[in-house]
């Protein structure tokens, strides 16, 4: 259901239809703090996200209330003639649902707008109960984890690479695959993944190969955790769904793998620090 309050106008799901509620996110992030116990989430800098709880029909919900912040003129100027970037993860969300994949329920949208000036955007979600990040769960050392618990692991890389072999088989690229942006929740025997900050994530008639190497570039990050073994079955898991590459596996395998480690050496390379000398010999 739509409602406004001044100049903010608010999308807000029936479930969590409360005047006071809609009234304290209207008004801002200083209204919010003074009704709600907040906890900052460390976020980058194009945003602040804030968790906290709302009682719902006498049971406490946890929510996450992420704002958008504009990083550059440019972004104010691009907002005036395109969908603000609540919006856009919003419709994203919606898209991923509609190809049977998950994001944490969307609680509200909200855009406080002046003519065509959006001076504030935000989204609020439902907390996805009982999930972890999978970078967080795939870090573990195989090594210290007993029979049951390296069997979960191993499905969760093959659930991983069917996921993101459907998604992109279904021409889906997410924006942005890096660490902490999928969770995971073990339901019933199997994984059920979640997928986070949406506003760039796009669908295409077929997949742009630039973008299906970052998404697998991205998933290839995780240095700690992940054998050679498990991205081989993360890649098997992957080729299933995605037929239109198993003849030239090999060659999306090297290219991945190269960029992969690239990637690693520069984000692990030691920093050093030079002294700047000063006079002459």
């Amino acid at each position: 259901m739509t409602v406004a309050y001044g100049a903010c106008r608010l999308l807000v799901a029936p479930e969590f239809h409360q005047e006071v509620f809609e009234r304290t996110l209207a008004a801002g992030q200083s209204d919010l703090g003074a009704r709600y116990d907040l906890k900052r989430i460390p976020s980058a800098a194009s945003s602040r996200v804030l968790r906290f709880s709302l009682a719902i029909n006498g049971v406490d919900r946890c929510l996450y209330y992420k704002e958008y912040v504009d990083r550059s003129l440019g972004d104010v100027l691009k907002h005036m003639v395109r969908a603000s970037r609540a919006r856009r993860a919003f419709r994203a969300s919606m898209m991923l649902a509609a190809h049977g994949f998950e994001a944490p329920e969307i609680v509200a949208l909200g855009e406080d707008r002046l003519l065509l000036w959006i001076r504030r955007c935000f989204l609020v979600t439902l907390d996805a109960t009982d999930a972890w990040p999978v970078f967080a769960l795939l870090s573990k050392d195989s090594s210290a984890l007993d029979a049951d618990a390296l069997r979960r692991k191993r499905d969760l890389v093959r659930t991983l690479g069917h996921t993101i072999g459907r998604m992109h088989a279904c021409g889906i690229v997410h924006g942005d695959l890096r660490q902490g942006n999928i969770l995971a929740r073990r339901e019933d025997g199997r994984w059920r993944l979640f997928f986070l900050d949406n506003e760039r994530t796009r669908r295409f008639p077929w997949v742009p190969p630039r973008l299906r190497r970052k998404n697998l570039v991205q998933i290839g990050m995780l240095r700690a955790g992940l054998s050679w073994t498990d991205r081989l079955r993360f890649w098997r898991a992957y080729l299933s769904v995605c037929p239109s590459l198993r003849r030239r596996h090999k060659h999306w395998a090297r290219r991945v793998h190269a960029r992969t480690m690239e990637r690693l050496a520069k984000k692990h390379a030691p920093r050093h620090h030079t002294e700047e000398r000063q006079g002459s010999d």
